[in-house]
């Protein structure tokens, strides 16, 4: 693998976001401290490592990534599978937590990291500041961070493990080993909607809802359903709601790739996956993107 390739340069790009993520915890407590507005400064941290991050890549690749970030506008006819994609997202989940409270008696959590500095801070809060440092914003930075520019680099070893990688970086990125098959999820879904849609917009939207849902919803859902109808009758019905969304999502997905197979895209169709599993998962870089993840997660 050579030294200048996305197996070398995206983990360690991915590992120093997740440094400078770390870091900026400091930074809240001291500006929580001073009283001032923890919100702003969430944005503009937020605007800073990732932005900074990606300048600094494209000018060491020389402004060009492998492959074009997917920016086009979401298509009409890619509307039902967003639906679909977006009621899997919703009812995984909501599955997902289903069962860390069965076991657990917590829903876990899919918020922001940054959510969660705020909720150990217990900084007062009001809905329009809460939306835009922790819902919309954390949406539009990290989509365009692992679907626009870590998806695209990946996509030249195969669309599967595009949508892989990117969501083991955005799993890495929320501090939480308790939590990880969570953002796994949240991650994949993501990532296969982008590239299912080859549009960035697309994932933003589902991001968006997501985040709403974990600040102001899902683990209430999950506690108050549980106790009033009982652990049975609420994963029944949950889990028959993933499998109809799933199954509609499918036959969508089908029915695009269909339409892919008939008229490719432009840019043409990626590579199969399988034949560059050791370029994607034996990279040195990735080995020590695994390990700043564990030490930042467990020093903070």
């Amino acid at each position: 693998v050579r030294i200048t390739s996305a197996p070398i340069t995206v983990p360690l790009l991915a590992a120093a976001v997740i440094v400078m993520l770390g870091v900026s915890r400091f930074v809240l407590e001291r500006q929580a401290e001073n009283e001032n507005n923890i919100f702003l400064v969430i944005t503009v941290l937020q605007l800073i490592i990732f932005a900074l991050p990606c300048m600094l890549y494209y000018f060491l690749k020389g402004r060009k990534l492998a492959s074009p970030m997917y920016i086009a506008p979401v298509r009409p006819g890619h509307l039902i599978f967003i639906a679909s994609a977006l009621a899997t997202l919703v009812t995984g989940n909501l599955l997902i937590k289903f069962f860390y409270y069965l076991f657990t008696g917590e829903a876990g959590t899919n918020g922001t990291y940054f959510a969660a500095v705020v909720d150990s801070a217990g900084t007062d809060t009001s809905t329009a500041m809460v939306l835009t440092a922790l819902v919309f914003i954390p949406a539009v930075c990290e989509e365009f961070f692992f679907r626009g520019v870590v998806l695209a680099e990946y996509r030249q070893f195969g669309a599967v493990n595009a949508v892989v990688f990117s969501s083991l970086c955005f799993a890495m990125l929320h501090f939480s080993i308790e939590n990880f098959p969570i953002y796994l999820f949240s991650g994949l879904m993501l990532g296969m909607v982008c590239a299912v849609c080859r549009s960035i917009f697309a994932s933003i939207v589902l991001h968006v809802v997501s985040n709403a849902m974990s600040i102001y919803l899902s683990d209430l859902f999950i506690r108050v359903t549980i106790q009033k109808s009982g652990a049975f009758f609420v994963g029944f019905v949950l889990a028959m709601l993933f499998a109809v969304s799933l199954m509609l999502m499918t036959g969508r997905l089908e029915r695009i790739y269909s339409g892919y197979a008939q008229k490719p895209p432009e840019e043409g169709l990626p590579p199969r996956s399988v034949e560059h599993l050791v370029f994607v998962y034996l990279s040195p870089a990735f080995f020590l993107l695994v390990i700043v993840f564990v030490l930042m997660t467990i020093f903070l």
